[in-house]
């Protein structure tokens, strides 16, 4: 469907949110909008990937919502008034998906923010047909994920391969606890902000693996900054661990230097190289050789977050080398 922005008769149709050029850090939107115009029987929502979600208008209702998923970068979110097969009025709004790993699109252009939704003026907006209070107790899992006061808006964030157990089992409140963080501070706060950095609140779950991390000689920076969403999606993910990309892809999105496979060796043996992925690990059966076969993320007794106590970075061979 071909979208052009524009007015036939007086306003029918208002986007409440998303506000305009706004910034988001996962692949869900809800469009809120407002018919005013009793003459229109139809909107549908268009995502930034063209896909239409059609909604028929009912009798003294105003406000309409519909969840959608976000690709990358910018996403043009329009919704089109009808009477009938007649289009009544067309607006657009523009989304920003932020995603820091992800080389083009890990900075938002100029003039784009986030703006928080959770507040009780904008709840005001929903509470015809949705309970805007989170029914969730203390560690306490719903019967049906149905039930949650969450699921309805944002079941979309769970539906990737693998699911982190909070986040499927809509336990969102120990996370998203109305504070922020040094990372989140200037960004506005709601009823269910989440502190940046997370790993407070991953520690909550995680509690056997905190003295034992913070104990270790060697430190990576994302772990000891505290930001754990970083490398991991808190909700889902396709990847082993909930990892935001596969685990070498991962890695060399910051340690670029490392991506051309030859870093164990090349820097004393010429035209050698060592493989870094795409071989079997022969010190984890199963398992593909990735760069956390030799290295641990999180911290390590020895140098270079390497999987050794060794003070030299040959220590780490003999794991797979045995002679």
């Amino acid at each position: 469907m071909m979208i052009t922005s524009f007015s036939l008769h007086a306003a029918s149709l208002e986007i409440i949110r998303p506000l305009v050029k706004t910034v988001i850090e996962e692949s869900e939107i809800n469009v809120v909008v407002k018919v005013t115009n009793p003459e229109v029987s139809k909107v549908v929502f268009v995502d930034g990937m063209g896909r239409e979600f059609h909604r028929d208008i009912k009798k003294e209702k105003l406000i309409y919502c519909q969840s959608m998923k976000a690709k990358m970068g910018n996403n043009s979110i329009s919704v089109i008034a009808y009477k009938g097969t007649d289009v009544k009025e067309s607006k657009t709004v523009e989304v920003y998906f932020r995603a820091e790993l992800f080389g083009g699109v890990n900075e938002e252009p100029s003039g784009y923010r986030k703006h928080t939704f959770h507040t009780d003026k904008d709840e005001q907006l929903c509470k015809k047909c949705h309970n805007m209070i989170s029914n969730t107790a203390k560690y306490v899992i719903p019967e049906n994920a149905e039930d949650s006061t969450c699921y309805q808006c944002h079941k979309n964030l769970v539906n990737r391969a693998k699911s982190h157990a909070p986040a499927v089992n809509w336990l969102c409140t120990e996370c998203h606890t109305g504070q922020s963080g040094e990372y989140n501070a200037g960004e506005g706060i709601s009823k269910f902000s989440a502190p940046d950095p997370i790993m407070e609140r991953c520690f909550n779950c995680h509690e056997n693996i905190k003295e034992v991390w913070f104990a270790r000689k060697s430190e990576h920076g994302p772990v000891r900054d505290g930001r754990c969403n970083r490398c991991h999606n808190p909700h889902s993910s396709n990847e082993l661990f909930f990892t935001r990309k596969p685990l070498w892809d991962l890695c060399t999105t910051c340690h670029s230097e490392k991506a051309n496979g030859a870093h164990v060796i090349s820097s004393f043996i010429r035209d050698k190289s060592h493989p870094t992925q795409g071989k079997p690990d022969p010190s984890r059966p199963g398992r593909e050789l990735v760069c956390s076969g030799c290295h641990d993320p999180h911290g390590s007794e020895g140098i270079f977050l390497l999987r050794s106590k060794g003070k030299t970075a040959f220590s780490i061979c003999s794991r797979c080398h045995q002679k």
